[in-house]
């Protein structure tokens, strides 16, 4: 049997009856968290590729991973979730600002590398 031919159900891809709620709040947390850093991420590689306000360096370096021990440091309570979040996208922004001397490279390269790759469509390849 040849794996593509399988019939793939479209409406189990939405169907989250069989995760507990409890689960399913978890979950939206997670991804929600997921999200938020990704925008922060983004806006730090902005700020080092356009604005040039943050340069990359040891010192960007040294913040994301002090960040990112504090983080670790810090319990994980109901008191002590916003403070969490705020490392954690503190150490996003630092690491998408750390990210921004591949991106100019990227740049400098071929500027459609980028928009390509965010909207997962490649070049056509010159014949």
């Amino acid at each position: 049997m040849n794996v593509f031919d399988r019939k793939i159900n479209f409406d189990a891809l939405l169907k989250f009856s069989h995760i507990t709620p409890s689960t399913q709040q978890h979950l939206k947390k997670v991804y929600a968290s997921f999200a938020l850093c990704m925008f922060v991420a983004a806006a730090g590689a902005y700020v080092h590729v356009v604005t040039h306000f943050i340069q990359a360096g040891l010192l960007s370096a040294l913040g994301s991973l002090g960040l990112m021990i504090w983080l670790m440091a810090t319990p994980h309570s109901h008191e002590t979730e916003q403070k969490r979040l705020g490392l954690l996208a503190g150490f996003a922004f630092l690491t998408g600002v750390g990210l921004g001397p591949a991106l100019e490279l990227c740049i400098a390269i071929n500027p459609s590398i980028l928009p390509s790759a965010f909207s997962s469509l490649s070049p056509s390849l010159p014949q």
